[in-house]
């Protein structure tokens, strides 16, 4: 059945900054981070240039989905990102220090700087984080035995969708859990379900309805959405064709050698060094062989790296 989109993804980049990141819109994102970011009241925001230089030449540079800066000085870095990609809590890390270097002029003796926080809006799981049920998760720098908190200027904060399984029948009012069904299902609502009753969620739906934006945008936002789905549809059908045909012997085969190294093991006991390194290298042979079939079926491969996380050359060999 033919569905016509009637909201805009919020994944979206330019959707996420629509919605989001505009001065019109500033009470969104402001009401978004009080429910995220539990030890402040934002009062305010001022949006700020997104694209960071390295101090050092030939270094690399960044640009964030969003930077803004809070009414008492602390910096908020926004990313959202739909598709998995190595090596990502390192990635995350990496951008909190453009913001502590920017704070801390050359030769000064005080290191005395604004807390910065980096949010991650993440549509896929982090490999690290399997064992945490929480959508939510705040990462800071603890003392491995007393828990004793070295400082609290640099918090990470990850918002893991898949792991939020509620239902609209099971919403219950709760602000950040509408909020995280807007961002999973918003694409294939057709209406503002009566449950979100704050004020936000008018805003938010005001501004994702796709007949409200400039056809130029509304055009490349359809597009863009359209891709997805198809996206989506092209690796459930290649999932299916992989278990009736037999195609899905390499995850098969994965796990297994996976549960042979120690999967088992993880399992059962909690934390066995093996868990990670067998499901890693189980999870890699499963998204072979879904990228295997998604080749035969002619996808381009930039299309299956993104889809499978796996690099072109990888793809290209199987």
């Amino acid at each position: 059945m033919s569905h016509e989109f009637k909201y805009a993804d919020l994944l979206d980049d330019d959707v996420f900054k629509l919605v989001f990141g505009r001065e019109s819109t500033k009470d969104v994102m402001i009401e978004f981070l009080n429910q995220v970011i539990a030890d402040r009241t934002i009062v305010d925001l001022e949006f700020i240039d997104k694209e960071m230089h390295p101090v050092e030449r030939d270094s690399k540079g960044s640009v964030y989905d969003m930077f803004c800066k809070t009414d008492d000085g602390s910096r908020i870095i926004v990313e959202v990102q739909r598709r998995k990609q190595p090596f990502y809590p390192e990635r995350a890390l990496y951008y909190s220090t453009f913001q502590i270097q920017r704070q801390v002029e050359a030769g000064a003796e005080s290191y005395d700087f604004l807390p910065v926080y980096v949010v991650n809006i993440l549509n896929f799981t982090m490999d690290n984080n399997h064992d945490s049920p929480e959508v939510k998760s705040v990462f800071r720098l603890y003392e491995e035995c007393t828990h004793s908190l070295l400082t609290d200027r640099v918090t990470f904060i990850f918002l893991e969708l898949p792991k939020f399984r509620k239902t609209l029948d099971e919403l219950d009012g709760n602000i950040l859990e509408g909020m995280y069904f807007c961002f999973k299902n918003m694409a294939s609502l057709q209406a503002r379900p009566e449950v979100l009753t704050h004020k936000v969620f008018t805003r938010i739906f005001k501004e994702s309805e796709l007949l409200k934006m400039d056809s130029e945008t509304r055009d490349k936002v359809r597009e863009r959405m359209t891709t997805e789905r198809d996206l989506r549809n092209q690796m459930a059908y290649a999932m299916q064709e992989a278990r009736t045909k037999g195609l899905a012997e390499g995850l098969a085969e994965g796990l297994a050698e996976g549960r042979a190294k120690g999967l088992a093991e993880g399992l059962a006991e909690g934390r066995e060094e093996g868990h990670a390194e067998g499901r890693a290298e189980g999870e890699l042979n499963g998204r072979k062989a879904i990228a295997g079939k998604l080749k035969e079926m002619g996808m381009p491969l930039d299309k299956i790296a993104e889809a499978t996380g796996l690099d072109t050359d990888t793809i290209e060999a199987l």
